[in-house]
């Protein structure tokens, strides 16, 4: 039986019954697929697709038609998940009109919203893409996109200081519409605050328990990323040893004769070999 898509108002009844939402960043067609046949709540084609699937040491260098790409690739595979994509780069900062457009060629694509990493200079372009008619998501705590501004990757809201400036900015991208606030690699013991005390559904990326919904990447599920997994980021499989594995083994078989098995080939029908060499004579 086909499972019912998962909107806006499912999220909300989740929230509200105290059910655990689980979502999954997800890049490909093959992972969405298994998302699908799970039943999870939520996917996110984020910012970990450009960086740790194809390469990219930043998010500086993503290029929003890879973004798309990635998301198109998620899309043939999974349908009933609430399914957003990442805004990488300056997509959602140069102008509110540009943001709009850009938002809206996600949508146009058959996604359910985006997500942004905001800061308080792009409050507005949040503003006006919810007047869009496009759901937000906004990513708090340790960001990608501004990992050169707050120079590099360390946790967030480990000071009194760190952490109040981050509920200032989660508080202003409520007041312009976002329906959630996904926080990566936060203080548990702000996240939970966030938690307790926001009017809005707060998600968890390596933030700890206290959430209403708990996200994780899957390259890092299955332990297949470009560049090493964040630390405290449980991992559930070990992809990469096992193509590691396989990709030696044929490479040791294929320069030692042993493959292909002579076995494993096609062949003529019979009385072809012999009429074939009779056209080519």
């Amino acid at each position: 039986m086909a499972r019912r898509k998962t909107r806006l108002k499912h999220l909300a009844e989740k929230v509200q019954k105290g059910e655990r939402i689980v979502g999954m960043e997800c890049h490909d067609t093959p992972s969405a697929i298994m998302a699908e046949e799970l039943g999870m709540d939520l996917l996110c084609c984020g910012s970990p697709g450009p960086m740790g699937m194809m390469g990219h040491k930043s998010m500086a260098t993503v290029d929003f038609e890879e973004q798309l790409y990635m998301l198109e690739g998620v899309l043939r595979g999974a349908s009933s998940p609430f399914i957003i994509c990442n805004m990488p780069n300056t997509t959602a900062s140069i102008s509110i009109e540009e943001s709009v457009r850009n938002a809206a060629r996600v949508v146009k694509l058959g996604a359910d919203g985006v997500h942004i990493e905001p800061s308080l200079g792009t409050v507005d372009h949040i503003r006006a893409i919810v007047d869009a008619g496009i759901p937000v998501v906004g990513h708090f705590g340790v960001q990608g996109e501004r990992a050169v501004m707050n120079s590099g990757h360390s946790p967030a809201g480990r000071t009194a200081a760190e952490a109040a400036a981050i509920v200032e900015l989660v508080r202003a991208s409520i007041d312009a519409g976002i329906f959630a606030a996904l926080f990566e690699h936060t203080s548990v013991e702000l996240t939970k605050w966030c938690y307790e005390n926001l009017p809005v559904a707060v998600a968890s990326l390596g933030s700890g328990p206290y959430a209403h919904g708990i996200f994780h990447v899957s390259s890092d599920i299955i332990g297949c990323s470009v560049f090493p997994i964040p630390p405290k980021r449980e991992i559930y499989g070990n992809v990469w040893g096992e193509m590691e594995k396989a990709y030696g083994a044929y490479f040791a078989a294929a320069k030692n004769g042993q493959f292909p098995k002579p076995e494993l080939s096609h062949e003529m029908h019979e009385g072809e070999f012999e009429s074939f060499l009779e056209q080519v004579s």
